[in-house]
């Protein structure tokens, strides 16, 4: 035994230990993908006289600016609106000249601006009607409409509002003037309504549709169209005095005909409709007829708010989640400048990764997850549950019993079910032969597990659940036969092996398959919704849920013991390394983990905000988190 060594040797100990100390603190939470723009983007506006300077509005009292032909497009104001102010959500927006314009939007709000938006005032418009038109034809004359028929007027640039007299309920959704004296507005129910004395009295115009009027836009006191719900579009060449409708041929993506939300033209030929699903359509002589792309050539899936034309070929088109779409070339191509989807779920074979979420999104990471690209899905549906039996078969299920498969890594998708077809049980692939039961083959699906390469369940509304035992090859409906459960949605679904599986789901639902889930047997936690359950072994599973519920059990589900989380958020997503480190993901950023098996849930940094709704591991050992507006997380 050397004594003389003792020292040098507690030193190189402690050196150690602290190396060991700091490589744990330098671990940490960091997001690998997130989006610029966190909001639904409503309408955009570009100046007659200048193909450069635009604005776009949308939520959370978002206002972007360009002047530089979108190039570039800037947060306006420089300063942050009051936080009193900050979750207002701005519906359209009018600009007269460079410096002077008008925005509106909820609780009756409408701002100004007489120095291009550097700087924001609102406007005392004696309403808390949600504003979702508005128009100015010269520095003083404007009006403003929304909710229930309401429109008001100003003479004197915004300082002062008066309501006027519609004599229509219905809610205003466009308006347009093309002098301070003649101007139209239209609505819910088809509603058309016109004035040639400023406002002081408004006369019904037979629109010929019942649907709701999104948008209208008048290109002279004579030609205008309008458009809105079950692919309405109507013009009119005289004033108004006759509404022809014209046939849109929007597709019918979910069985009905997509809205046009918005709608814009150049001149009397060249205009653009924005609709749900990413349905732009586009007309060269003046409506006669419309043409849109299909499915998969589309830029984006998203739902399309607003349209403006910059010229005959230049056109810009905003929409949700974020999406900025431009064209220079007559819109034979799009670019997609911003856009981004909520993320539901994530999941890792081998070295590959995918993330999926709204508006058919899908995104692929063919390096552990460093860098993620966007693959087409050819879907427009919400995406919830993924999940790979080899690197290249993989299948996605979501809303409108949306199941879609690849056999190419995701480079292509097709569609296995036929979202039109109601329940009549006629894609042979998918058979839900219970008469009690069948008309859920057209139900959404909420989740999707393969323990294997040849067996996997989808769950989702109303306790529908789904088994493939032939890697994906055929699709059969399972029941638990339990009303309690079988009635509720299911949001969980994890099993450890081809026999042995949970599922979980709301009012606390939770039932357990030994057989591969030819029966299921209804297991007891709490009133939570319950989001997300992993499952080690035969008896160790963890369960989360709503109000930072969390439990486990050791016994294969016979007992469910609550845990305490430091939280009352609600958690969407439970992960495990082995019986003692797990993770938890939920609402608001929350991050928790455990290295004791849940005994103590200790909260972790997030650098996010926003809803996390999945937690997974890959085989490198990282754990990765996915959420709201894209944001992808790696711990």
């Amino acid at each position: 035994m050397v004594l003389r060594n003792s020292k040098s040797v507690i030193v190189a100990l402690f050196a150690l230990c602290l190396t060991v100390s700091n490589v744990s603190a330098e671990r940490q939470w960091e997001v690998v993908r997130g989006g610029k723009w966190q909001a639904k983007f409503n309408d955009v506006f570009f100046l007659e006289e200048s193909t450069q300077i635009g604005w776009i509005v949308g939520s959370k009292s978002m206002i972007l600016h360009t002047a530089d032909g979108g190039k570039s497009w800037e947060r306006q104001p420089s300063m942050p609106f009051p936080a009193s102010f900050d979750k207002i959500d701005l519906h359209k927006i009018r600009f007269i000249s460079p410096t002077t314009g008008w925005a509106c939007g909820d609780n009756g709000t409408v701002l100004k601006t007489t120095d291009g938006g550097k700087t924001w005032n609102k406007m005392n418009t004696d309403t808390f009607a949600v504003l979702g038109a508005i128009t100015f034809v010269d520095e003083n004359n404007g009006w403003a409409g929304g909710d229930g028929g309401f429109v008001t007027h100003t003479n004197n640039g915004g300082r002062t509002w008066s309501a006027q007299d519609t004599k229509t309920n219905n809610e205003i959704k466009g308006i347009d003037f093309k002098s301070p004296t003649v101007g139209w507005a239209v609505g819910g129910g088809g509603t058309v309504i016109h004035t040639a004395d400023g406002g002081k009295t408004w006369k019904s115009q037979k629109s010929g549709v019942a649907s709701t009027l999104d948008a209208l836009f008048m290109l002279t006191d004579q030609i205008g169209w309008s458009s809105g719900g079950n692919g309405a579009m109507i013009h009119t060449t005289d004033g108004g005095k006759t509404w022809n409708s014209q046939e849109s041929k929007v597709p019918n993506t979910n069985g009905m005909p997509e809205p046009i939300w918005g709608i814009h033209f150049t001149n009397e030929t060249h205009g653009y409709g924005a609709a749900e699903f990413g349905v732009i359509l586009q007309t060269v002589d003046g409506g006669e007829t419309w043409t849109t792309r299909p499915l998969a050539d589309r830029p984006v899936q998203k739902k399309l708010n607003a349209v403006h034309l910059v010229n005959v070929d230049e056109a810009w088109i905003v929409g949700d989640f974020s999406t900025i779409l431009h064209t220079t070339d007559g819109g034979k191509n799009w670019e997609v400048v911003s856009s981004n989807s909520d993320l539901t779920r994530i999941t890792f074979y081998e070295n590959q990764g995918w993330a999926i979420g709204l508006a058919g999104a899908v995104l692929y990471s063919a390096d552990s997850g460093q860098t993620w690209t966007e693959q087409i899905s050819g879907n427009a549906f919400e995406l919830f549950g993924v999940g790979f039996v080899s690197a290249d078969q993989g299948y996605i299920v979501g809303s409108n019993a949306t199941l879609i498969e690849t056999e190419t890594g995701g480079s292509t998708w097709h569609m296995v079910n036929d979202p039109r077809d109601e329940g009549h049980g006629t894609v042979e692939r998918i058979v839900f032969d219970d008469p009690m039961t069948s008309w859920k083959s057209a139900l959404g699906f909420y989740n999707l597990h393969f323990p294997s390469t040849t067996h996997g369940w989808g769950i989702g509304e109303m306790g529908k659940i789904a088994v493939t035992e032939d890697s994906g090859k055929t699709w059969y409906g399972q029941s638990t036969n339990n009303p309690q459960i079988d009635f509720n949605n299911l949001f969980g679904v994890h099993f450890v092996s081809n026999t042995t599986g949970w599922v979980v789901g709301a009012g606390g639902s939770v039932a357990k398959t030994i057989d591969g889930g030819k029966t299921w047997f209804a297991q007891y936690t709490g009133p939570e919704e319950l989001r997300a359950v992993f499952s080690l072994d035969l008896n160790t599973a963890w369960i989360v849920g709503t109000d930072g519920a969390a439990y486990h059990t050791k016994d294969g589900g016979t007992s469910w013991g609550r845990q305490i989380t430091p939280v009352q958020k609600t958690l969407n997503g439970v992960v495990f390394a082995d019986a003692n480190a797990g993770w938890a993901a939920g609402d608001g950023g929350t991050l928790l983990y455990t290295n004791d098996g849940g005994v103590t849930w200790l909260v972790q940094e997030s650098p996010t905000s926003n809803d996390l709704s999945d937690i997974t591991r890959s085989e490198d050992g990282s754990i990765w988190a996915v959420g709201k507006w894209g944001t992808i997380l790696r711990y």
